[in-house]
This record gives C-alpha cells, sequence and structure tokens, in this order.
C-alpha cells in the first residue's frame, strides 16, 4: 500500500450519497483489508459509479482515513461528551465503560481500527497516528492530566501511560473475551460491565493491599 498522505480536518456533514459510500467502503475494509479492496469493488457494492466515489474521496487512501476516522467516532467518540463535567473520575469510569459497550455494538469498526494497528506499514504509521489517533489520545491523556492537576490522581505516574492502559485494557477484552469466557477462571468476561467496574478500580487504586507501598516497587 502506498504511504498515505496527510489529509485536512476530517470530512464533517457527508451527503447522502458519500456516507453510503464511507458505510461500504466501511464494512470492505473491515472484512477483507485495505489492499484487497478496490474502489471498482467498493461503487460495485454501493451502486454508485467509480468516478462518484472520486466525486467525494480524492482517492482509495483518502477514503481508506475518512474510514477510519468514522471508525474511531463509534468507538471512542464517547470522549466528547464525558470530558465536560469537571468529575474527573466520574468522566473517566464515563469514558472507559462506554468505550468498550461502544467496541463490542461496533464490532466492524473495532476490528477495522486493530487491523490497521496490527497491519500498518509502508511508512503510514506516522500519519495514522496524527490524522486518526492523536485527537482522541490526546484528549484522554488531558482527562488523566486534570485529575493531576486537581489532586483527584497522584502525578507520580505519566498520564499517558494511564490512558494507554485504559485503551489497552478494553482492546484486550474485545481480541479475547470469546475465547476468554471458556476458561475456567475467566467468568469476569461474561460480564462486560463488571469487567468494566473491577478493572478501572484496580487501575484507580492498584493492586497493593497497602496503598503507601505503591512508592516503592516490587523488587526494588
Amino acid at each position: 500500500m502506498p504511504q498515505l498522505n496527510k489529509l485536512s480536518a476530517p470530512p464533517q456533514g457527508l451527503s447522502s450519497g458519500a456516507q453510503v459510500i464511507l458505510d461500504m467502503a466501511k464494512r470492505l475494509f473491515a472484512e477483507q483489508g485495505f489492499d484487497a479492496v478496490s474502489i471498482n469493488q467498493i461503487a460495485r457494492q454501493a451502486n454508485v459509479s467509480k468516478a462518484n466515489v472520486f466525486h467525494h474521496f480524492s482517492s482509495k487512501e483518502a477514503l481508506y482515513l475518512a474510514v477510519l476516522r468514522s471508525a474511531c467516532e463509534e468507538t471512542v467518540g464517547s470522549l466528547a461528551e464525558t470530558h465536560s463535567s469537571g468529575r474527573v473520575a466520574d468522566d473517566l469510569w464515563t469514558f472507559f465503560s462506554s468505550q468498550l459497550a461502544a467496541m463490542l455494538g461496533n464490532p466492524a469498526s473495532a476490528k477495522l481500527i486493530l487491523r490497521e494497528i496490527v497491519e500498518s506499514k509502508d511508512g503510514r504509521e506516522r500519519t495514522l497516528a496524527e490524522e486518526v489517533f492523536a485527537e482522541y489520545f490526546s484528549r484522554l491523556v488531558g482527562m488523566v492530566r486534570a485529575g493531576q492537576a486537581q489532586g483527584v490522581l497522584r502525578r507520580s505516574f505519566d498520564p499517558a501511560l494511564f490512558a494507554y492502559l485504559m485503551l489497552g485494557a478494553n482492546i484486550f477484552f474485545f481480541e479475547n473475551h470469546k475465547v476468554t469466557a471458556h476458561l475456567a477462571e475467566g467468568g469476569f468476561v461474561r460480564a462486560p460491565e463488571r469487567y468494566s467496574r473491577d478493572v478501572f478500580q484496580l487501575l484507580l487504586q492498584g493492586a497493593l493491599a497497602d496503598p503507601e507501598a505503591d512508592h516503592q516497587a516490587p523488587g526494588s
């Protein structure tokens, strides 16, 4: 796949025709991956002409980035609502639990994003990071940093690491919950709401019996 060109802001207020193309492209890219899908295939499945696709999206790469942005909005768009109440712990919990629910509710979008994360190549990693994922990740890091500034969260850890662990916990659940549910000890994945609650508490409070002991890492 050629390197993706940087684009301006994501498309806003798509026409109904462009939305049909975007939705079909999202489904095909999620099922087959970027390289296996052609503009001709997208046009045929969307019941439009190839010229019509290029009228709305300048290239296959531009369409793919628009698809990834749309997929991100479906799976982490709740950040737009949660970063506003001023109650940091509540906001982080709302995002954490709603993101997992959104991933489970939009599996095609979640799979598309995860495939791109794993298979990204040909130097497009930076473009994807900056053009698709940066806004959402920076917003989540900002929420954690706000909690540290307010004294709700300790200041001794990297807020980006905390945000990374939040996202990672949800991604790992999404990728593995169907298999883990069959393990004798895997009952926690059969109730996503309970999983979200318990993992969030672990992230906020840690697993140490003595909260004061977290200042000394094991083995130090």
